[in-house]
């Protein structure tokens, strides 16, 4: 009774709040190495590309060949010193319990690492994943990782790409989701979402969330509250 077997979703952006922790270890980063302060306009650019991008675009000039050192020193601070900048968006927590209550399927999909998104997560008072992934599990050269690991949770569940959604929040995301097959959405919650809106609508993704619980439509369940 509803069209949804299966629902992945992004963890940085998607479900919760993480832009300042990012730019919180980037700076910490930054500055135990005694480097300046950095560019912060240009980090938002980059933002949904990947951390190494964004230590890149923060260092000032005449320091970017520090990159991969500061890079380096963010993950070992990100997330497990900046928890406490991390906050999930409004109503992911009970929409994703009314969706498990559906029979929804639910797993977690990432570029993060597999420690750092599991820590994350600790932060949220739900807990009931059927999987939680890293899509740095799904090396590929062309870059379609999180494609790939989309496709292997449909594999593992055995559930129709047709009846599986991918969330996400930025442009690439909805690309990814398209070349695994599955339905599109994007929730316009999240920083990407808020500052690049029109990248994603021109990507044309199936579903563009006003939020989180907008989801619950989308699965069209018919049992009561």
């Amino acid at each position: 009774m509803r069209e949804i077997d299966l629902i992945v979703t992004d963890l940085g952006g998607t479900l919760v709040k993480t832009d300042d922790a990012i730019m919180a270890a980037v700076r910490r980063a930054v500055e135990e190495f005694g480097i300046p302060e950095g560019h912060h306009d240009p980090v938002y650019e980059v933002f949904g590309t990947s951390i190494w991008e964004y230590v890149h675009a923060y260092l000032p000039e005449g320091h970017k060949g520090r990159t991969d050192e500061c890079h380096e020193r963010f993950w070992e601070l990100f997330p497990f010193a900046v928890l406490d900048e991390i906050t999930p968006f409004d109503g992911v927590e009970k929409a994703l319990r009314g969706l498990k209550g559906r029979g929804v399927r639910l797993a977690v999909l990432s570029g993060l690492r597999l420690g750092a998104i599991e820590s994350i997560l600790s932060t949220l008072e739900f807990s009931r994943w059927d999987a939680v992934r890293s899509s740095m599990m799904y090396p590929t050269e062309s870059g379609d990782s999180r494609a790939k690991g989309i496709t292997a949770l449909v594999e593992e569940f055995g559930v129709a790409p047709e009846r599986t959604i991918y969330v996400g929040d930025t442009d690439h995301d909805v690309r990814q989701a398209k070349k695994a097959g599955v339905r599109a959405a994007a929730v316009k919650t999240g920083g990407q979402a808020v500052n690049h809106l029109q990248k994603i609508e021109a990507e044309a993704p199936d579903y563009l969330l006003g939020s989180w619980p907008d989801l619950r439509g989308v699965v069209k369940a018919t049992d009561p509250e």
